[in-house]
């Protein structure tokens, strides 16, 4: 026999002893990173359903507001000035700068980041 039997020869030996006599620690550490991955799924799918009295019906308002929010942002920030520069005799209604930042606040206090 050449190298590429002893080779194959081995991986067989390997395997039927890892199946015999299993790494406890490696069995722990698999076992674990099992159970955190569940855990972040099971957190997920608690975040992202909607279903259940007034947790459902805050994030459905919650929702609405921030697509509300967000368009009014692409409004002032986008689509109005595209629209001023295309027809300039035109007026088209915008907010003022403390609307702006109090917009702002209140999307970034939604998003949990202020």
């Amino acid at each position: 026999m050449g190298l590429i039997g002893i080779d194959s020869i081995t991986g067989l030996f390997d395997t039927i002893v890892k199946r015999i006599w299993p790494n406890k620690e490696l069995a722990q550490v698999h076992t674990h990173d099992e159970a955190m991955g569940q855990q972040a799924t099971n957190t997920a799918e608690a975040q992202t359903s909607g279903g259940g009295g007034a947790i459902g019906l805050l994030k459905s308002w919650r929702g609405f507001v921030g697509w509300c929010m967000g368009f009014a942002m692409i409004w002032q920030l986008v689509i109005r000035p595209l629209l001023m520069g295309a027809f300039p005799g035109h007026s088209f209604p915008g907010y003022t700068a403390e609307e702006m930042a109090l917009l702002g606040r209140v999307l970034l206090g939604m998003l949990g980041l202020s």
